[in-house]
């Protein structure tokens, strides 16, 4: 059986090359995991929006189903004599390129008629995360949910870039975030830091009162879209993860690895 060889999240899986698949599979068995424990009166559904992210120079961020393709004419420019010899351009940079990126979320709904929305859960991306529109765009979603009756539950597996903001200026320290929002309790939270080392929490998914909290758990989730995928075939744990980790983690993630 493929395993992990952390306790938690895997640094590894925070990879541009494969977070947008681990989304992707994350999201799908938390739906699994929620939907018997919701039944009869509630479902998860799944939602996709679309973010405009734009390729960056940014060396650890990746853009999801983009393919780039060589000018058509490159072959005809290049073979084209010149009476009089060019230099090359000091500079080659790159332009902003705005691309489509495919969110998905969960939406628990009450299993009426009019399939009333009660319980919002994000798990973040990078498109998410750093500054842009992609950011603004779902900060103003976030605020609107805020505003609302609906329960916003917000998970942060990404250790690069700025967290979401709170009320407090200053988080603990932390290299991962889970928040559950309350419409009743608002503006306080729940929020789970969590570090490297430690397991992924049990998060409580609020339903409408008085019914009780569904468990979602991330650990298992994670254990179990690492066993579908075979991340293991596709990792190479000799080279250091993107991002890179803090220099107080360096050893015990290399000793993880040596024990696995």
């Amino acid at each position: 059986m493929a395993q992990s060889p952390f306790p938690g999240m895997d640094p590894y899986l925070e990879s541009p090359r494969l977070w947008a698949d681990v989304h992707h599979r994350l999201i799908n068995i938390f739906a699994e995991q929620l939907s018997s424990l919701l039944m009869p009166k509630y479902f998860a559904e799944l939602e996709s929006y679309v973010v405009i992210d734009k390729i960056s120079n940014d060396s650890i961020i990746a853009v999801p189903d983009v393919t780039i393709t060589e000018n058509e004419f490159n072959e005809f420019e290049d073979s084209m004599d010149t009476a009089v010899a060019i230099a090359p351009a000091p500079l080659h940079l790159k332009v902003p390129i705005p691309v489509p990126t495919h969110i998905i979320n969960i939406h628990i709904k009450q299993n009426e008629e009019n399939e009333e929305l009660v319980t919002v859960i994000e798990l973040l991306s990078p498109v998410n995360k750093r500054a842009g529109k992609g950011r603004e765009k779902y900060l103003k979603k976030r605020d609107g949910l805020f505003e609302s009756r609906v329960h916003l539950v917000e998970i942060d597996l990404l250790r690069q870039w700025p967290r979401m903001p709170f009320v407090e200026e200053t988080l603990p320290e932390m290299d991962y975030l889970a928040m559950v929002s309350r419409a009743y309790k608002r503006p306080d939270c729940e929020v789970w830091p969590i570090g490297l080392r430690e397991p992924l929490p049990v998060l409580p998914i609020p339903l409408s009162r008085p019914d009780p909290d569904i468990p979602l758990d991330l650990g298992q989730a994670l254990r179990t879209a690492y066993e579908r995928a075979h991340y293991e075939r596709r990792i190479n744990y000799k080279l250091p993860p993107i991002p890179s980790i803090k220099q107080k983690n360096v050893a015990w993630v290399e000793n993880c690895l040596r024990c696995h």
